[in-house]
């Protein structure tokens, strides 16, 4: 089917995943352009460079007569999307972005997946790096809108094709099959496994069913954890990043170095490393080719540094997430303290969860929440009744401007503060660096 369309349409475009495939695509030589709300999204700036038209509302309209094909995810009501009900109509073929990735995938001579509940997007962007560096020119699609000044989604040639796996649903609730399942890679490297998307698994053992269902998929496994063929050693963290040692196979490779931070990065990385050995690349080229990689956008970003305060912006919106993020700030500056100003991410997530939420967000010195939840485009918020005041009452904020103004009182220096979540907490950064500004 892709091979034939030229003419390529896609649904709810802005979304980071699609925005890079979008980018992909439109390399590949096909004729793409998207449909999405107004809201600026992170992705917009890619969008524009590289040329890629989107359209604002889903009303049918917006289709363009000449269509090959058209592309649509879970966000937007899915397969009930307007614009997919009249390609449907117009007998225009539709597919979900889960088959295209699959079918994408076949294309391509090496076919590395990267899964896990947690990491696997900085992961998955630093075995993407790591290549480049080393000369393959790879393809790749990872779940950030860039890193290190790559965009999160790239063709330059069919050897390499790194793709980041996601084991959400296709089309919940109509179709909850995972949507990593329709990948078909050589390589898999799994980052972990635990309990997350509590409107697709009913528990953690349906989790592990599912993921085990995908690695009978790969011909190589590659876990970065509990690991027999690997383990690391003499773990430092720093300010500048991270140092260890890899042993592989009982041999020790030496000291690597990492622009990261935190131990379980070490172990992503060392999965990284290992799978770079098996592609045949040699240790002394890896060390050097992993050595520059500062981390994809929205990971442990910094965003200003003034007035003797730090400000970072953090995808983390799993309470693992959040708690390895605040363990790995902790590590980095052991003597300062450590401000999270956390929005939380879909009511499922934070209903299922919320006691692992209260209990990562006491790890920090002082934790600001901003009110209301922010929804998936698959919810309907008047379903639940939870809120961010159940996760911290006396620090739940019903504004921007009520967390702002809490958080001016708040701040002092020596502060090193995150902007944390998966939704727009990353919007307030400028608004945040002028009340450090002012201190």
């Amino acid at each position: 089917m892709i091979k034939e369309a030229q003419s390529i349409f896609i649904v709810g475009i802005k979304g980071v995943a699609m925005a890079n495939l979008a980018v992909i695509l439109k390399k590949m030589g096909k004729q793409v352009k998207g449909s999405d709300v107004a809201e600026e999204f992170i992705t917009d700036k890619l969008l524009r460079k590289n040329n890629i038209a989107v359209s604002i509302g889903f009303e049918p309209k917006n289709l363009p007569q000449e269509l090959d094909l058209l592309v649509y995810s879970a966000s937007h009501g899915g397969d009930d999307n307007p614009l997919v009900l009249e390609a449907k109509t117009r007998q225009t073929r539709v597919i979900s972005q889960a088959k295209l990735l699959g079918e994408l995938m076949l294309g391509f001579k090496h076919k590395i997946a990267v899964c896990g509940s947690h990491g696997k997007t900085t992961t998955a962007s630093l075995l993407a790096y790591a290549l480049i560096q080393l000369g393959a020119k790879p393809s790749y699609l990872v779940g950030s809108s860039s890193f290190n000044n790559y965009p999160g989604g790239d063709y330059n040639s069919t050897e390499y094709f790194v793709v980041e796996a996601d084991e959400y649903g296709v089309n919940p609730p109509k179709d909850k099959i995972p949507k990593f399942s329709f990948l078909n890679p050589d390589i898999i490297i799994c980052t972990n496994i635990d309990f997350d998307h509590p409107d697709i698994y009913d528990d953690l053992e349906q989790v592990k069913e599912a993921f085990a269902d995908f690695f009978s998929k790969g011909k190589k496994i590659i876990s970065c954890q509990n690991n027999p063929d690997f383990k690391i050693a003499n773990i430092l963290i720093g300010e500048k990043g991270t140092l260890f040692e890899l042993i592989y196979q009982n041999k020790n490779l030496g000291q690597f170095t990492l622009s990261l931070f935190g131990e379980k990065n070490a172990w992503n990385a060392a999965g990284v490393i290992v799978t770079l050995l098996e592609l045949g690349y040699d240790i002394r080229g890896i060390k050097k080719a992993i050595a520059g990689f500062k981390g994809a956008k929205r990971r442990f970003e910094q965003k200003f540094y003034g007035n003797d305060v730090y400000l970072f912006d953090d995808y983390a919106h799993h309470p693992a997430e959040i708690a390895a993020t605040i363990q790995a700030a902790q590590q980095r500056f052991p003597k300062r303290r450590i401000v999270i100003i956390f929005q939380p991410h879909t009511y499922s997530r934070t209903q299922v969860l919320l006691d692992d939420f209260r209990s990562a967000l006491k790890q920090a010195d002082l934790v600001v929440l901003l009110a209301p939840i922010f929804p998936s485009a698959r919810e309907n918020p008047d379903n639940f009744t939870i809120s961010s005041a159940d996760i911290i009452k006396e620090d739940a904020y019903p504004s921007k401007e009520a967390l702002l103004a809490k958080l001016a009182k708040k701040l002092r220096k020596e502060d090193v503060v995150f902007t944390m979540g998966a939704g727009d907490i990353y919007k307030l950064d400028r608004d945040i660096i002028e009340l450090i500004r002012k201190l």
